[in-house]
């Protein structure tokens, strides 16, 4: 029975919405009729784990039917009703939380009704909210529902075609607004899948329909018209093109730019979905190996900290953000910067990645102090959360194998390395290759160091650099040990 939708839905309830839920199945408006508090008040006592081996239909109707022949019909009529009980709460819920909706479906009924004075009320209500409101997607949504709503109050409610014409010309404004946003974000995400999966003919189309848009008219429209958001248009304009034409960095420097001096204008949600679009077209620059944005990165990185943009998810500091930034630090040689960053940063993480991470991140700053030993035994202590983890420990044990000249136990890493990464189907196509390079020019290299031949050196060294799938730092990395060779 822990296993039920119904359980499982309740498992994500949290203390006070169990409260709720329990006035909520009391409502005869809800229940119609039939009494379920019973039966809740004995699940209840099993949250908020519900993993007792009492959790079983048998011992909940003996705790129901004391004496009586267990019924499973009966039981399993409580659990399908209490379910649709449970999502007809979450919707209930959602929809007190959820302005737009709730605005959207109450003027609708009040227009129904020819209620003027009540719609009225309200829309200066959802006026008065949205004043203080910051930029966003969710803004952009209820700004175009409440200048709906006002052209349709003079209009259909007050017959006064005239001042309908500027709700009209709100909600365009609204609806456009909203339809470019939620494109920058759409755009962003479809590059993303294009590169890291090579997605073919749907992506590609879906990116050509957009271009085919020319929002760049738009733009040049609202600037010529002196538009209150031309600003805010060029931005997200830049946003979009910033995934639909890569090679033109004037887009990420002015979106950039744009954002610095204006972050405050939007919201959190927004702030956050900006700062990770610029963070990647950094990561994807890095990866064709133009280093500057490096320490662009490393800017942007401080930045976020700084103003504590799109950091945290469920309270605490994304575990792959962390890494990142770490990574991205010991990369500019920022090594005090980086261990002030773990030290202030690692209590932040989960507290069941707390231990780990620290151990990984201390692993890299050894490495990058030269303490190598000190570097493999911060490495032994890590415990793999996910795939990632396992990576990064098994590259940076290989690259201070190599740094400690233990050769014969870094032959056998390497090929144990290259086992894992071919069997493991958790890892993604890219990645797998890109790693397998790795590992594979590292064996050549310390072929190289043991029997010095200059053409040997030369050849791998053109490879390397030419390679398109070695990722950056592992092929500087490697370009940098040949140098030391010669």
């Amino acid at each position: 029975m822990n296993q039920t939708k119904l359980i499982l839905t309740l498992k994500s309830f949290s203390r006070d919405e169990i409260k709720l839920f329990e006035k909520f199945i009391a409502s005869p408006f809800f229940n119609n009729g039939r009494n379920y508090i019973p039966f809740f008040t004995e699940l209840k006592k099993f949250y908020p784990s519900f993993e007792s081996e009492n959790l079983n239909a048998e011992f909940i109707y003996e705790k129901l039917y004391q004496g009586k022949k267990f019924n499973r019909q009966v039981m399993w009529n409580f659990v399908s009703q209490l379910e649709k009980l449970a999502l007809e709460f979450l919707i209930h819920n959602s929809l007190k939380q959820n302005r737009s909706e709730r605005f959207y479906l109450i003027s609708d009924e009040l227009l129904k009704r020819n209620l003027d004075k009540h719609l009225l009320k309200e829309i200066e209500s959802m006026e008065k909210i949205l004043s203080t409101a910051k930029l966003s997607i969710e803004y952009y949504k209820d700004k175009l529902l409440l200048e709906d709503s006002k052209a349709e109050y003079w209009y259909v409610l007050q017959g006064r075609q005239d001042l309908s014409f500027a709700g009209l010309v709100g909600s365009t404004e609204f609806l456009i607004l909203k339809m470019i946003a939620e494109l920058s974000v759409l755009v962003s995400d479809l590059q993303i899948l294009k590169i890291m999966y090579n997605d073919g003919k749907e992506t590609n189309a879906a990116i050509e329909l957009v271009k085919s848009l020319n929002l760049n008219n738009l733009v040049t429209a609202s600037e010529i018209n002196e538009n209150k958001y031309a600003k805010v248009y060029k931005f997200y304009y830049d946003k979009i093109m910033c995934a639909l034409d890569e090679n033109d960095e004037t887009h990420f420097f002015e979106m950039k730019k744009f954002f610095d001096e204006n972050y405050f204008l939007f919201d959190l949600n927004e702030q956050s979905n900006t700062i990770i679009s610029l963070a990647n077209y950094c990561a994807h620059k890095m990866r064709l190996g133009i280093d500057k944005y490096l320490r662009i990165l490393f800017e942007l990185n401080k930045f976020r900290l700084e103003k504590n943009i799109g950091i945290h998810s469920n309270g605490n500091l994304n575990k792959a953000l962390f890494h990142q930034i770490l990574r991205n630090a010991l990369s500019l040689g920022e090594t005090d910067w980086a261990e002030n960053f773990v030290v202030n940063y690692t209590p932040k993480l989960k507290i069941n990645h707390q231990k780990t991470m620290n151990a990984l991140a201390m692993g890299f700053i050894c490495y990058a102090k030269k303490d190598f030993t000190g570097s493999l035994d911060y490495l032994s202590k890590v415990e793999f959360i996910d795939i990632r983890d396992k990576l990064h420990v098994r590259i940076l044990s290989a690259k201070a194998y190599y740094e400690l000249n233990n050769t014969e136990t870094l032959f056998y890493f390497i090929d144990s390395s290259n086992h894992f990464i071919k069997k493991n189907t958790l890892i993604g196509i890219e990645t797998r290759d890109s790693y397998l390079k790795f590992f594979n020019y590292l064996k050549k290299l310390l072929i190289c160091k043991d029997n010095y031949n200059k053409n040997k050196v030369m050849e791998l060294n053109s490879d390397i650099n030419t390679d398109q799938i070695l990722r950056l730092r592992h092929k500087e990395w490697l370009l940098e040990k040949l140098s030391e060779l010669k």
